[in-house]
């Protein structure tokens, strides 16, 4: 397997990335209940099903495990991290939709905390594939 596979593998996810990008906006703007729950719900559903193809066999990390075999332990550090963030938009969610009846200052900045580990975590997996495509070429 090449660079290319890993190349095309994470060309197939950058419009996926774009789509994430306006809710992640949408996430540190909600200040309602209902709209910080329904971000929420749209979030955690768009996440679990990007984070099932970038997991999947041909998905990016599979390219890049295979490709560059040295980068396994950070792939599943950040399979992991793919983990904690979906429970954490679901928890949040969960607690939004309680019986608060406005949504507290805390939870806007968990939020908005969620949304940077978002930004975050993106960052480190385009890092990855960088350097993944820089070391199968050799």
């Amino acid at each position: 397997m090449t660079s290319t596979k890993v190349t095309d593998a994470h060309g197939a996810l950058v419009e996926d990335h774009r789509r994430l990008h306006g809710l992640v906006k949408r996430l540190r703007e909600a200040q309602e209940p209902a709209e910080l729950a329904a971000v929420l719900s749209e979030l955690h559903e768009a996440l679990t099903r990007h984070f099932r193809e970038e997991e999947s066999p041909g998905g990016l990390y599979d390219a890049l495990g295979v490709c560059v075999p040295e980068f396994r332990e950070q792939l599943g550090e950040m399979v992991d991290d793919h983990y904690r963030i979906a429970a954490g938009i679901r928890d949040l969610r969960d607690r939004v939709q309680g019986p608060l009846g406005g949504v507290p200052d805390e939870l806007i900045g968990e939020a908005r905390r969620l949304a940077d580990h978002l930004v975050w975590h993106e960052r480190r997996e385009h890092e990855l594939v960088d350097a993944a495509a820089a070391a199968a070429k050799g």
